[in-house]
């Protein structure tokens, strides 16, 4: 069905915190079994945060308003001691833990003994080939991303006392390894708990103590592939329980920074250079077994920069050692030659603070020591420039060292929509999401960067969201009947409600958007404005001049999608000529062959009457209380577009509010900013009180 509409797809090996039952998503609970982990008791003994049980445990315990929880807490668990140590035992089992060694059956029906990273691997690897097998084949599958989002673990640990506080989420009780090993293993620890704060992302709120009353996270049985029958760092001497203080003693302070195998004792470790890399070749050979043509598309873990993988070239790796954005490794590993770059970008602290307001933050920076004030950015123009700056970071640095040869997508993209405390179920009203969603799109279009939308969920519901975590992506809502005050549908989108395409659509008025398809050159500048309709594409092809142009080599094709344009269109051409296929959404310029420099704009016949439309349609929805009701529609329009030296009025009605007496509080807002780099904003607020709710 997907060649007939022209989708691709790849396949991604989906994991977060490595499993459900360690609180995200992925792995088999088997997985905890060979590692000797005993998954039932991760949340006694602070091994793993689980969110549902968590909020079990919660409601038959009393209130605690000093530890307040949450899904939001879902991230810290790569730091917890269930997944980090089955991310430790995948990538570098060999080299961390060589006495844990598993039964594997072989092809020949024969019982083999391989190490608990051969055993991982081996079975993530051969599920993933064993799906390609069957559908690489595919018109529409182009390829496989062999882990989603991937984690370091314990490898290059920064200490058993401490975890870096500028990349990894602090929240809740937060444990050193140290702590997590001794509460593992049943022993009382006082822990740190951290909760949200300003300006930086979490605080220290107080110390607690977590006491697992001598429960084990690992299992005692020593039969085969159920682990070492106690702690697996502890077997290996990495710490001992010292009885006389009553406390954790670490042995070995460098334990997850060298190797252990007999021969390599003491041999330096890098998880990018000696796992990742020899992982990724790996995967890439056995899913392109049964077709050459599959990509494998790789990330760097979140927020970090991909190091080089240069290969064997003295000259280019001389020059990779030096660089300073990145793990300073090279890695030596051959490198495939099927390889996308496709790293994941989130705007990090919405997705934490579940808030958006005029101020964005550039957390990729802060989290490379900038200077906090220069990290701020104000107004919608400045979150766009923010999102821009960071993502040519991305690219930038993995094109440096993957090469400029390598194609690159931004592999997972998007915003949370239960923000502000779920305000838009209530009132329809998505015009922080929209915003958000506009300056995030147009950002990668600004890089002319590629990217997959996270996600596409019906099931979604105002509820329980996505159903992971309490998370909520999905550009779908699948509550079927509206509850005013509950659940009111995205207003943008009220025109097509009655559409099965886009029913239930949240800020798709952003979303779907006119873009080049094919490009008879190369891009150079994309830009679209939502509320005007004014699309302009300009693109180069100076690479075909002087050659032979057919009318297909000259023709380049623009989406204008039906859901804004369906009213028709114009259209001017710096050269040559254009037409259009209204049943195909599709706008075909034809450049002249002698001019290399061209440029379409695309509008649409009144735009007045579209924005005059738009204002009354939020006025049926929404009626207006005081000041606004004394204002026509067509003065507000006019106030809109208020643009005199250099500042940019943007006046609104804000969320009615219920107040405490049943009384509805409207707030008018007036926003002033300075559009040039967006510092300098303020915001006047008048609130009046318009009678009971109707």
């Amino acid at each position: 069905m997907m060649p007939e509409y022209g989708i691709k797809c790849f396949v991604c090996a989906h994991q977060d915190v490595w499993s459900r039952f360690s609180g995200g998503s992925g792995a088999p609970g088997w997985t905890f079994e060979v590692a000797g982990l005993d998954v039932e008791a991760f949340t006694q003994t602070g091994a793993a945060y689980v969110h549902g049980q968590d909020e079990l445990r919660r409601k038959s315990a009393p209130v605690n308003e000093k530890e307040p929880s949450g899904p939001f807490v879902w991230p810290s668990g790569y730091q917890k001691l269930a997944a980090s140590t089955m991310a430790t035992l995948f990538w570098a089992g060999d080299a961390l833990a060589p006495k844990l060694k598993c039964q594997r059956r072989s092809e020949n029906g024969e019982e083999d003994s391989v190490s608990v990273q051969e055993f991982l691997q081996g079975a993530l690897i051969e599920a993933f080939g064993r799906l390609a097998d069957e559908v690489a084949g595919l018109e529409a599958c182009i390829g496989f991303e062999p882990m989603n989002e991937p984690h370091r673990g314990l490898i290059n640990l920064h200490g058993f006392d401490g975890w870096n506080y500028d990349t990894d989420l602090h929240i809740g009780h937060y444990p050193s390894l140290t702590q997590a090993l001794a509460l593992a293993s049943g022993y009382a620890q006082e822990v740190d708990y951290y909760v949200k704060s300003w300006p930086f992302p979490t605080r220290v709120s107080h110390r607690s103590v977590v006491d697992p009353k001598g429960r084990s996270a690992w299992l005692s049985s020593k039969k085969p592939n159920h682990g070492l029958g106690e702690c697996v760092w502890r077997a290996h001497g990495a710490w001992e329980w010292d009885e006389t203080n009553k406390s954790p003693k670490v042995l070995q302070k460098s334990y997850f920074e060298v190797d252990h195998r007999p021969g390599r004792e003491g041999t330096a470790i890098e998880w990018y250079r000696d796992f990742y890399a020899p992982f990724l070749r790996r995967f890439s050979e056995r899913v392109s077994r049964s077709s050459c043509r599959q990509f494998c598309f790789i990330e760097p873990i979140p927020n970090e920069f991909m190091p080089p993988w240069v290969g064997k070239d003295a000259q280019e790796t001389k020059a990779a050692q030096k660089q300073t954005y990145a793990t300073k490794t090279v890695i030596d590993t051959k490198r495939p030659d099927n390889l996308v770059f496709a790293p994941h970008f989130y705007d990090l602290n919405v997705l934490f603070s579940k808030h958006h307001s005029w101020m964005s933050v550039n957390v990729q920076g802060l989290a490379r020591g900038m200077f906090i004030l220069k990290a701020l950015y104000f107004g919608a123009r400045a979150l766009r420039k923010n999102y821009r700056l960071q993502l040519s970071n991305i690219i930038k640095y993995g094109k440096l060292s993957l090469g400029t040869h390598v194609p690159a997508v931004i592999g997972e993209v998007g915003i949370p929509f239960d923000i502000d405390g779920q305000e838009a179920f209530a009132t329809g009203r998505y015009d922080k999401q929209r915003e958000l969603m506009h300056a995030l799109i147009s950002a990668m279009e600004d890089n002319q960067v590629a990217f997959t939308l996270w996600n596409y969920n019906p099931d979604n519901r105002v509820e329980y969201g996505d159903g992971w975590n309490k998370e909520d992506f999905s550009v779908i809502n699948g509550d079927a009947e509206e509850k005013p005050g509950v659940i009111l549908q995205d207003i943008a989108n009220e025109a097509h409600a009655n559409d099965e395409l886009y029913r239930g659509g949240r800020v798709l008025d952003v979303i779907i958007r006119p873009y080049a398809v094919k490009i008879a050159g190369r891009p150079l500048r994309s830009d679209w404005d939502p509320r005007t309709l004014r699309f302009e594409f300009e693109w180069s092809s100076q690479d075909l001049v002087g050659e032979k142009q057919s009318e297909k080599v000259r023709t380049t094709e623009v989406f204008i999608p039906k859901y804004h344009y369906e009213g028709g269109i114009n259209v001017k051409v710096s050269d040559g000529d254009w037409s259009y296929d209204a049943d195909l959404q599709t706008l075909y310029v034809r450049h002249k062959a002698e001019v290399y420099r061209h440029r379409v704009v695309v509008e649409i016949p009144n735009v007045g009457k579209r924005l005059l439309e738009r204002v009354e349609q939020r006025r049926r929805r929404d009626p207006p209380g005081f000041p606004w009701s004394l204002v026509s529609p067509s003065v507000e329009l006019a106030l809109e577009e208020l643009d005199i030296g250099g500042f940019k009025y943007r006046p609104r009605l804000m969320e009615g509010k219920m107040s405490g007496n049943g009384q509805r509080d409207d707030s008018f807002c007036m926003e002033i900013s300075l559009p040039a780099d967006g510092l300098g904003f303020y915001r006047i607020e008048i609130t009046s009180s318009t009678g009971p709710t109707q």
